[in-house]
């Protein structure tokens, strides 16, 4: 099976995040979140909502891609990283990043 494209991966991303029930957060973007006063819903509004934004990355330790979503939502520009095995309907919250902070 070829590998996805850019547009194909951001279109799986935000299907998949329709159902909250595919959204896994690790321990990490927990902490992360609860620093950056980052919620579920602005975190959900961006993967249903936001774009690709730098270039899909291959993951060290596992065969899927790391894939960083962004978009501006509540007054913060948010990005989230989320681990896809595509065509995986799971997707695994890495980080969450306040844009302008850090």
């Amino acid at each position: 099976m070829a590998s996805p494209s850019d547009r194909q991966l951001e279109k799986h991303i935000k299907l998949s995040a329709v159902d909250s029930a595919h959204v896994i957060f690790t321990d990490h973007a927990r902490q992360r979140m609860r620093q950056r006063y980052i919620n579920d819903p602005m975190v959900l509004d961006v993967l249903r909502n936001g774009v690709i934004a730098p270039k899909p990355e291959p993951d060290m330790k596992h065969t899927g891609l790391k894939c960083r979503m962004q978009r501006y939502v509540a007054g913060v520009q948010v990005a989230v990283v989320v681990y896809v095995e595509y065509p995986a309907t799971d997707l695994v919250v890495v980080t969450v990043i306040d844009v302008k902070k850090d």
